[in-house]
């Protein structure tokens, strides 16, 4: 089971370092809320797409601290902090992520996710 969420983990990442917002957007479900470091509050895969796409550019993320909490069968929590930086400089700049996965006929997708800047 945590194999399953690490891969979708590790898609998350892939896709956030391509600034690949349909990809971002597969990996949650249609009723997904998205609390990002920018802005509002986003609903659904449509809503984390145009998030990514109005604000993600070429940056990389490296997870750290990732703690996996399964909460039922097809129920997960995952907490962790992921340093973001933009490509061509600057430092990198950590972020408190907090993503609720569930698991249904597709496999594991995120139906809740917040992240936010580390003061």
């Amino acid at each position: 089971m945590h194999a399953d969420i690490n891969a979708v983990l590790a898609a998350w990442k892939a896709a956030f370092d391509a600034a690949d917002a349909d990809g971002l957007a597969r990996l949650y479900t249609p009723q997904a809320v998205f609390i990002g470091g920018i802005g509002g509050i986003n609903h659904g895969a449509e809503g984390v797409r145009r998030y990514f796409t109005q604000n993600a550019g070429p940056s990389q993320v490296v997870f750290r601290d990732v703690q996996i909490q399964v909460i039922a069968d097809d129920v997960a929590i995952v907490s962790m902090i992921g340093a973001i930086s933009r490509q061509g400089g600057g430092e990198a700049r950590d972020f408190r992520f907090l993503q609720t996965y569930r698991r249904d006929g597709d496999g594991w997708r995120i139906v809740g996710h917040h992240g936010s800047h580390s003061l």
